[in-house]
Formats: structure tokens, C-alpha cells, sequence
């Protein structure tokens, strides 16, 4: 019984230590986390693996340790956060409340076929090709920074670029500028 309680205590340490390391990653209130109205898939492949988004911006450069941290540790903590974004460009005020409604239209399919050339170019430069293990380019329909009040429809579609190192196919190490592995 003592050991048992022991544990627990240990544990609660733990999530206290991440907690508090959560707080200080932060960088003193420069980011802004949001809840995205998306979900996506875990591992298992189907609804059972289901979870939420979550999207990081700031207005500062990225502190890429920091955001590998929060990565790792926000979908530890709560559970139903499956992946960790960065949202680039200004700061995300108003999280997006709905998706834009898409259809496998020409118009979706030259925006997607766009983003994954310019994505690709860019990695086809000298010293990546060989570190990259796989790079999917995902169209999302998510449109940020719209006035809640106005109640405008959502149309834009965001890019999102996942380049990933990997062995095996099944976990991803997320490539990073400031780790060197870009």
C-alpha cells in the first residue's frame, strides 16, 4: 500500500515538474495556443485514435527546442490533443470556429498541387534531399483570424507541410532547423 502511494506521489512530482516546464517553455506569454476544429487520426487509423489539433503561433521567430517540447508534451497531458501544430505568420487571436467546405474540386486540387511543388522545391536544394524521410503536404480547410462578430464564412484553407525523419515508417522525428537535421 505504502509503494502504491508512493507512486502516486511520484507521479504527481512529475506532472508538477511538467507543468511548471510547460509554463517556463512558454517564452514569458509570446505564444498563443488554440484548440483547432479539426482532428485527426492517431496510430490505430480509425474514430477509436480520434483527437484535436492544436495550433502554436507568436509573434516572435520560432524556438524550435521549445516547440518539440510542447509537441511531446501537451498530448501527455491531455489526452485528447493527438499533434501539435506551428501556425506561421501573426499571431492566431480568434481560433477558427468551423471548417471551409471543400469538395475534390480542379481549383482544391492546383492549390494542393502548388503548395507540394513550392514545398518540394525547397527541399530539393543541396544538403536536405538525403535527411528527409517523407514530407506530406495536407491541404486543411481552416481559415484563421476571422472576426467572431462579423460571422463571415470560412473559405480559406491553410497548408500544412509535415517533414518528418523516420526508419521505420511508424514514429516521426520532426526536422527542425536549429537541431541541425535541415
Amino acid at each position: 500500500m505504502k509503494e502504491k502511494q508512493e507512486t502516486k506521489t511520484e507521479k504527481q512530482g512529475k506532472e508538477r515538474s511538467e507543468m511548471l516546464s510547460l509554463y517556463n517553455s512558454t517564452g514569458e506569454g509570446t505564444q498563443n495556443r488554440k484548440l483547432l476544429p479539426s482532428r485527426k487520426t492517431g496510430v490505430q487509423g480509425d474514430c477509436r485514435s480520434y483527437g484535436y489539433i492544436c495550433g502554436i503561433s507568436s509573434k516572435d521567430e520560432p524556438v524550435w527546442e521549445s516547440l518539440v517540447f510542447l509537441a511531446t508534451l501537451i498530448p501527455r497531458m491531455r489526452h485528447n490533443i493527438k499533434r501539435v501544430v506551428c501556425v506561421f505568420g501573426p499571431p492566431v487571436k480568434e481560433p477558427p470556429t468551423d471548417v471551409a467546405p471543400t469538395f475534390l474540386t480542379t481549383g482544391v486540387l492546383i492549390t494542393l498541387c502548388q503548395a507540394d511543388f513550392e514545398a518540394h522545391n525547397i527541399l530539393r536544394e543541396p544538403g536536405f534531399a538525403g535527411k528527409i524521410s517523407q514530407t506530406p503536404v495536407i491541404l486543411r480547410s481552416l481559415y484563421f483570424d476571422r472576426d467572431p462578430l462579423q460571422k463571415q464564412p470560412s473559405w480559406q484553407r491553410s497548408v500544412v507541410i509535415r517533414i518528418c525523419i523516420t526508419s521505420d515508417f511508424v514514429t516521426c522525428i520532426p526536422a527542425t532547423p536549429e537541431k541541425g537535421s535541415l
